[in-house]
């Protein structure tokens, strides 16, 4: 039997995977310098027992917004001051009021905030120790919550009524939120007395390009790969495909991690554009995966009617386009009839057909020409996006889950 030692062998690509997580913090964010001194002015009133200004940030998803809040934090955190109190919360984990304030507590009191406390309790609590009635001693602390996509919290306007209601309330020491959010129109969701009272100030993050997501990935593959390992080419393709992709860093970041697992499996010792190539294949099918999993019933239905026929090698009536094979949009409907039936499932009308080839077509997944030359009268065509096999396997276990 060999060891683990013997299946890990020596690394010959990766010196320290972490360094592209999208959780990893660098010393230095580059390209942020802006919005990192805008974060720290709204938070700088904190250390001056002042209560720190309301903001809300908002970007695309990979614009550096969380790793800007953080590093502002990991600052605050370095001036040791009792009164200045900051806590990171993800809100697709603390979702609702209840578990918000819960979390905060014991951030800060572990113990203090026990499943199963009335939530007037831990309010009460909450006060306390702001006013200075907890352990460490520091009356009237000024305390940050930063709300990673705060727009996710089910009970939001209940949240910031009860932020608000915090600072009348204390008689010593505030409350203040830095907000983070992918969506720039969350706001409409809160009624007009949250926003004028939380909404202070605001800030976007614009997308990186591809000079500086070229700059962010150079910076990164000093110190996650070893020496010499990822080509410059394979950076600046890696750099090209996110800045096409709405300039997502965490995206650049996942690709080069991706290809480095590749240069790995296939046993080679540089990471070159073929490997970012095909982390780039590999990363669309898992987010196939994810959109397909997530599609209504008849989607799936219609979705793995194509597959099947995509896969049946009886199929005469296909169509070659441009070196791809179509097949009629009506076999495909005939098929999807008969599966929803033997699933016990009423089949829609071909309008309704149309409806969902259309949103399959939106979101990538299968691809419509009209029929031309060499086809009697007029017929729409379809094909997959993907490998019908992979397609398929991933229906299969989401239409049996259900």
């Amino acid at each position: 039997m060999p060891s683990f030692s013997e299946l890990a062998g020596e690394q010959k690509v990766f010196r320290d995977k972490g360094v592209l997580s999208p959780h990893f913090v660098p010393s230095q964010l580059l390209y942020r310098e802006n919005e990192i001194r805008k974060v720290m002015q709204a938070v700088a009133p904190a250390l001056h027992n002042s209560k720190a200004r309301n903001l809300f940030v908002y970007g695309k998803t990979g614009t550096g917004k969380t790793c800007v809040a953080k590093h502002v934090l990991q600052k605050l955190d370095e001036e040791k001051n009792l009164r200045a109190r900051a806590v990171y919360l993800n809100c697709r984990i603390y979702d609702s009021r209840y578990k918000v304030l819960q979390k905060v507590i014991s951030s800060f009191s572990p113990g203090s905030a026990k499943t199963g406390y009335s939530f007037a309790l831990l309010y009460e609590r909450f006060l306390d120790w702001i006013e200075g009635l907890g352990d460490d001693g520091a009356d009237g602390k000024h305390v940050i919550l930063v709300l990673d996509e705060i727009d996710v919290v089910k009970d939001l306007d209940n949240l910031i009524y009860t932020l608000t209601r915090a600072n009348d309330d204390l008689k010593r020491g505030s409350v203040s939120v830095l907000g983070i959010s992918n969506k720039v129109n969350f706001k409409q969701r809160l009624d007009t007395r949250s926003k004028s009272s939380l909404c202070e100030e605001e800030m976007v993050f614009q997308p990186y390009d591809a000079d500086q997501l070229k700059g962010i990935l150079t910076q990164r593959v000093s110190t996650a790969f070893n020496d010499g390992v990822v080509l410059p080419s394979a950076v600046n393709l890696a750099a090209a495909i996110a800045a096409g992709d709405n300039g997502d860093a965490r995206y650049a970041l996942a690709l080069l991690l991706r290809a480095g697992e590749v240069a790995e499996k296939k046993k080679v010792e540089k990471v070159s554009e073929k490997e970012v190539e095909e982390a780039r294949k590999a990363a669309d099918e898992d987010k196939a995966a994810e959109i397909v999993s997530s599609l209504p019933e008849h989607q799936k239905l219609v979705l793995y009617a194509l597959a099947v026929v995509s896969e049946d090698v009886h199929y005469k009536k296909l169509v070659e386009e441009e070196g791809e094979k179509y097949y009629f949009s009506g076999e495909v409907y005939e098929r999807y009839r008969a599966m929803a039936k033997k699933m016990g499932q009423e089949p829609r009308t071909s309008r309704w057909y149309r409806e969902y080839l259309h949103e399959l077509e939106t979101l990538g997944l299968i691809n419509s020409v009209e029929s031309g030359k060499g086809v009697r009268g007029h017929a729409t065509l379809l094909r997959l996006s993907y490998e019908a096999p992979k397609v398929k396997h991933i229906l299969e276990k989401a239409l049996l889950a259900e």
